[in-house]
């Protein structure tokens, strides 16, 4: 039962507790700790208000120079991220960090992160399988100091300094919470990156949206009931492919940018903090793996989104090959098998406003013959067709067909040869 206040009255339950500072006061190494964790629970309230996630940098790779066949490594930029208990995880370097666990720990003399158990010692190599890589808190003492009328070699509190610092986690992932997939298909990166964005658990919610509270969804969800703690930060998947084989790091499929998660009413997800933060992830995660299925020649070849991608984000970028006739083949073949409008002609000035406005939308199921849009960007295709030298790489953009159509050209705005006439309404 909740206590019950007069208005004004403070209600100290649950208060910051700092020590009274006064002349004459005798005070105790106890007395300063309880100061430091004062200020600590005032830093972790805003952390709590900003929301968890990853504020910059921590990107992950392979590290290549370091990987060893039975001791595979990742580097890590620097960067800044904020837990669920509203810790602030800052990496001043980057570094690298090997996929095994040698390190035993190192004693404290404080209790600062009491909520996040170290790491068990011992030697672990991963072998075959998908990992979660985070980033936690951690703890270490540093130095000897100098104690008053006591023997220094006697006295076992006096640590100089408590280092606040991180360490880096790597979660197993049980085979069992992505059965079904399969890890030598080409669709497997992109299936396991929509099974973390948990977009088939809010489809069903979507469904019946006044019957059971989508309170969690998603792989990391899964996770967290079971080995993710509230003090680790996600920082990428890691699937080997054997004890020293890394076979590809995905970032955004569990990444988020700081969002908060307040408890809120049935409806709330549809407004939800989180769900633009995984909006943004989609897009990015689609992008990255763009990137790295690129041909030398700029283009995606033969990869079509039938091939690689049976979701995808709610709008994209897809490099492509310059046209060389009026078929718009290289434009449309990413989609072939697909229904599709376009390509249209859109200014550069409405695709920023395309991006941000599709996060809100829900993926496209590639297989659900649902029609999207096709565009290309005015100054882009302009610049490939009149420049002598140093063209820029062609692209398409594809969108939801549920988001509205942006191709319609506007007067002392577009070009007639670089537009469209107005669909029919």
């Amino acid at each position: 039962m909740s206590n019950l206040l007069d208005l004004q009255e403070p209600m100290l339950e649950g208060g910051i507790r700092s020590v009274n500072f006064f002349n004459g006061r005798l005070l105790t190494g106890k007395d300063l700790a309880r100061e430091q964790d004062a200020r600590r629970a005032s830093d972790w309230r805003l952390g709590l208000a900003i929301g968890d996630g990853v504020a910059f940098g921590l990107d992950v790779d392979v590290d290549k120079d370091l990987s060893k066949p039975t001791a595979p490594a990742v580097k890590v930029t620097a960067g800044l991220a904020i837990n669920r208990s509203g810790q602030v995880l800052r990496l001043t370097h980057d570094s690298s960090v090997t996929l095994t666990r040698r390190f035993q720990g190192i004693a404290s003399s404080d209790k600062i992160f009491t909520a996040c158990q170290p790491a068990a010692g011992g030697t672990y190599i991963a072998g075959a399988g998908v990992y979660l890589l985070t980033i936690a808190p951690a703890e270490a003492g540093e130095g000897k100091a100098p104690t008053n009328g006591l023997d220094p070699l006697n006295v076992r509190c006096n640590t100089d300094t408590t280092v606040e610092a991180v360490q880096f986690r790597l979660f197993p992932v049980k085979p069992i919470l992505y059965a079904g997939l399969d890890p030598s298909s080409n669709t497997f990166r992109n299936r396991l990156a929509y099974l973390c964005f948990g977009s088939v658990d809010r489809s069903k919610w979507l469904a019946n949206l006044f019957g059971p509270e989508l309170s969690s969804y998603g792989l990391i969800d899964t996770l967290r009931e079971t080995i993710l703690t509230d003090c680790d930060v996600p920082l990428a998947l890691v699937f080997l492919v054997g004890p020293g084989t890394i076979r590809l790091i995905d970032r955004w499929a569990v990444r988020r940018a700081p969002h908060c998660n307040p408890d809120t009413p049935q409806v709330m997800p549809l407004i939800s903090p989180r769900r633009l933060s995984e909006g943004q992830a989609m897009f990015l995660q689609f992008q990255e793996q763009v990137a790295s299925l690129r041909t030398q020649t700029g283009d995606l070849g033969a990869v079509t989104a039938t091939s690689h991608f049976p979701q995808l984000p709610p709008a994209g970028v897809i490099p492509v090959n310059r046209e060389t006739g009026i078929t718009d083949s290289e434009a449309t073949k990413f989609v072939s098998g697909m229904t599709y409008r376009g390509p249209a002609f859109i200014n550069a000035a409405r695709l920023e406003m395309l991006v941000r406005h599709s996060v809100a939308y829900p993926p496209i199921d590639v297989a659900s013959g649902e029609m999207i849009w096709l565009y290309r960007v005015r100054e882009n295709a302009m610049a490939s067709d009149f420049a002598s030298t140093g063209k820029p790489q062609s692209y398409v953009v594809f969108a939801s067909g549920h988001i509205p159509y942006l191709g319609d050209a506007q007067f002392d705005l577009a070009y007639w040869n670089y537009s469209n006439y107005a669909l029919a309404r």
